[in-house]
C-alpha cells in the first residue's frame, strides 16, 4: 500500500504580517515529535513574552492523527484552529506554527481574526524552506567512470534524488526514489547501462526531497 507523502518545513523560519495596526509574527519550526513541539511553544512564548497572543497549532506525527492548537486567549475558535486547518489543508506535518500578535488597538472582529492567522501561517509557509517528505527507498549504484555521469542524470531526470558519490575503482552513487518509480527507475538504469551497473535497493521509509524556496 502507497503511504501519502506531506511537506515539512526543512528549516526554522519567520515571517510578519501587519493587519490593520497589529502585528502578527509566525514562527515555523521542524519537529520531532508531541513533547519537542510543546517545548518549542514554550520558547517562542519566553521569546515573545510581551506580545498579545502567542497562538499555536502543530501536527507531530506522519499520519496527521496527533495535533493540537491554542488561541491562548483570542476568541474561541479564531486562531488556533485555523492555523491548524492551513496545515492540514497543504499537508504540512511534522511542524509547528506559532503566531505572536502584537495587538494595534483596532478590533478585528471573529470573522478577521480567522482571516488574520490563516493568512499569517499561509503567508509564512510559502516563504519557508521546505522539503517533500516522500515514502521512497533508498538505492546504491556501482558503476564505471565512462558511465556514471549518464547514470545520474537518469535518477535526476525519473525523478530520484541523488545523496552522495563517491569514487574508488568504480563510483558509488547513493540516492533516494518514491517507491512508486523504483522499478522503473532500477530497469532504466540496467537498461542504458547494458546491465554494466550493480544496482542494490534497500530501506523504505520516509525520505527528505528537498523543495525549491518561493
Amino acid at each position: 500500500m502507497q503511504k501519502d507523502s506531506y511537506i515539512s518545513v526543512d528549516k526554522p523560519s519567520e515571517n510578519t504580517i501587519v493587519i490593520q495596526k497589529s502585528r502578527f509574527i509566525t514562527t515555523l519550526l521542524p519537529i520531532k515529535d508531541y513533547d519537542d513541539a510543546l517545548e518549542k511553544v514554550k520558547a517562542i512564548s519566553k521569546k515573545y513574552s510581551d506580545a498579545t497572543h502567542n497562538c499555536y497549532a502543530f501536527i507531530s506525527n506522519e499520519s496527521a492523527t496527533e495535533q493540537r492548537f491554542s488561541d491562548d486567549g483570542e476568541p474561541q475558535g479564531t486562531a488556533g484552529i485555523p492555523m491548524l486547518e492551513v496545515l492540514k489543508k497543504r499537508k504540512v506535518y511534522m511542524t509547528l506554527a506559532v503566531v505572536t500578535r502584537y495587538f494595534g488597538g483596532v478590533k478585528l472582529g471573529a470573522n478577521g481574526l480567522v482571516g488574520a492567522y490563516s493568512s499569517s501561517v499561509s503567508a509564512a509557509l510559502d516563504m519557508a524552506e521546505k522539503a517533500s517528505m516522500i515514502w521512497a527507498v533508498s538505492l546504491n549504484a556501482t558503476v564505471a567512470y565512462s558511465i556514471s555521469k549518464k547514470v545520474e542524470e537518469i535518477i535526476k531526470s525519473q525523478g530520484g534524488q541523488i545523496e552522495n558519490i563517491s569514487y574508488d575503482n568504480e563510483v558509488e552513487i547513493s540516492a533516494i526514489a518514491p517507491c512508486q518509480i523504483a522499478d522503473g527507475l532500477v530497469a532504466k538504469i540496467v537498461d542504458v547501462t547494458q546491465g554494466r551497473a550493480k544496482v542494490e535497493v534497500f530501506d523504505e521509509a520516509y525520505r527528505k526531497f528537498l523543495e525549491s524556496k518561493r
